[in-house]
């Protein structure tokens, strides 16, 4: 089962608008010119930074977002492109430390937050300062599903993840957490519920069906846990397929701009 999709950290770029360009090796070459012009201007390495991101190039993105953080270090947005670079090279634990430095630079924006908490296999030893961050981002953001998702998915909280509910039913993921508790706490009617409602929100995420598959064949029922188990290996292969799909379709650029 696929646990971080690689293409999640395009998800969530999608919420900062991301701008297209018809040529973006011409917009590449254009802001590497505006760097070498005007170096003291923070948009330029991070306009140049997040074009690199969305073709895909994250080590070159990487090179120039760290370049940004040196000469910029208050800049959150930096940070925040930064650690998606490094998620994009799969060097997870410099991508959770980047996210946990743009959350402290800027304490009231959603996407740290948000990359943090699925992040969680990659925390570390840095699980309680994670958590706390949750919690002070949810004491001034309190009406954000994102930060209760995130607190209530790092403390195993039903209270918070049933806010995140609360404030957006369509919140799949925080059912999918929340039937986690559940599972835990063994109350397996509810857990079958809230996997069910994950499944219906998300129907192309094969995990609620992978728990479902597991709590059907504990309760006795192989009916349900054959046509579980079906669904989760078509959708894990539809996955797959998706993602090789997008990798094959996506424009790269050379550091110097060039078509590849």
């Amino acid at each position: 089962m696929l646990q971080t999709a690689p293409f999640l950290w395009l998800a969530l770029w999608a919420q900062e608008g991301a701008v297209s360009f018809s040529d973006p090796a011409r917009e590449a070459a254009r802001l590497r010119q505006a760097i070498e012009r005007q170096p003291e201007v923070e948009a330029n390495y991070t306009g140049l930074g997040n074009l690199l991101l969305r073709t895909q190039n994250f080590p070159q993105a990487a090179a120039v977002l760290e370049a940004a953080r040196a000469r910029f270090p208050s800049s959150a947005q930096a940070a925040l492109s930064l650690g998606v670079a490094y998620y994009g090279q799969r060097k997870f634990p410099e991508a959770v430390a980047a996210f946990i430095e743009t959350a402290k630079l800027d304490g009231d924006i959603e996407q740290p937050i948000a990359f943090l908490s699925r992040l969680s296999e990659h925390w570390a030893d840095r699980k309680d300062e994670i958590t706390a961050l949750f919690r002070a981002f949810v004491a001034r953001q309190p009406s954000s599903a994102t930060g209760q998702f995130a607190l209530g998915k790092a403390t195993a909280g039903s209270a918070a993840l049933s806010r995140a509910i609360a404030l957006n039913p369509r919140h799949g993921e925080a059912y999918f957490e929340l039937g986690g508790v559940q599972e835990a706490a063994r109350q397996y009617t509810a857990a079958i519920a809230s996997f069910q409602k994950a499944a219906q929100l998300n129907p192309a995420n094969p995990a609620p069906h992978y728990r479902l598959a597991r709590l059907y064949a504990r309760l006795g029922d192989k009916v349900g846990a054959e046509r579980e188990r079906g669904l989760h290996e078509k959708l894990l292969a539809a996955e797959k397929a998706e993602v090789d799909r997008r990798q094959a379709a996506t424009r790269h650029l050379s550091f110097e701009g060039e078509k590849k």
